[in-house]
């Protein structure tokens, strides 16, 4: 079977246009027509179609089914540059929004841990730890996304290790539970984020995203039980830092969200 980028670069030869020539009429590069016929990239469906035009071909006669789907699954999750722009803010914030919880824990631990009990230091250091790796696996999928290759799976990677790394940072706030049912609650819940995401962005059909939403209402509604739960006890300082953190989980948890429903649209575009 002739693979899409041998159908374009026959298709573009026929029409005597260079990659350049391509790359002007579709407003991208030539590096990205490149990609295109060597087969590292595949156009989105709306470029995919303004290609048909430009080269006076079917879009049938370009992509096959499954070539279509690849466009899914090989292009990032989000193309508009406006929206890319607004997700790659929100990993920002929420990337620095950790860093601030992980300097405002590391105080923490230099100020009151020389003096407390064992199982104060091991809750001190979980949560500093799981603070750390969030902000490192927010600032990885920043870098994605700055470079316009946070695919599907990779969003569904970074989904995954974030609940997983809530696990981690809560595991010594678990174990001091009163009762261990509400531990073994919580973690499930935590397990069965992790088990939504995974079945929406690795299974060959893609499922509904409406259990994606409910993970990022659920994140949502915890860090901010967590917030006020926590205001009572902290200083100004602690309340700044807690508020930024809090907003950084909204603007993250909005573009988790928003990232499933763009994917949805786009696989309906796909099978249709």
């Amino acid at each position: 079977m002739v693979e899409f980028g041998e159908k374009l670069k026959r298709a573009r030869e026929e029409k005597g246009m260079t990659q350049q020539t391509l790359s002007d009429y579709l407003y991208v590069t030539r590096q990205a027509v490149s990609r295109w016929e060597c087969g590292a990239r595949y156009p989105d469906l709306l470029t995919a179609k303004k290609l048909s035009e430009v080269l006076g071909v079917s879009l049938d006669e370009l992509l096959s089914g499954e070539e279509v789907k690849k466009c899914v699954e090989k292009n990032p999750v989000v193309e508009s540059p406006t929206i890319c722009r607004v997700q790659s803010a929100l990993y920002a914030f929420a990337g620095i929004a950790y860093l601030l919880m992980g300097i405002f824990a590391s105080r923490f631990m230099i100020l009151e841990l020389p003096q407390a009990e064992p199982q104060v230091i091991g809750y001190g250091i979980s949560y500093f730890l799981g603070y750390v790796l969030i902000t490192l696996l927010l600032f990885c999928g920043l870098a994605f996304s700055i470079r316009g290759k946070l695919t599907p799976k990779k969003t569904g990677v970074i989904m995954a290790a974030y609940f997983g790394l809530q696990i981690l940072s809560n595991i010594f706030e678990l174990m001091q539970a009163p009762g261990i049912w509400p531990s073994v609650f919580q973690g499930i819940i935590f397990l069965l984020c992790i088990a939504v995401i995974v079945g929406y962005y690795f299974q060959p059909r893609r499922l509904s995203p409406i259990p994606v939403y409910c993970v990022a209402v659920f994140g949502l509604i915890r860090s901010a039980i967590m917030y006020f739960q926590m205001l009572q006890f902290e200083n100004d300082f602690a309340f700044v830092v807690r508020t930024i953190w809090l907003l950084a989980v909204a603007g993250y948890m909005s573009i988790m969200a928003y990232q499933a429903y763009a994917l949805e649209k786009k696989w309906r575009m796909a099978v249709k």
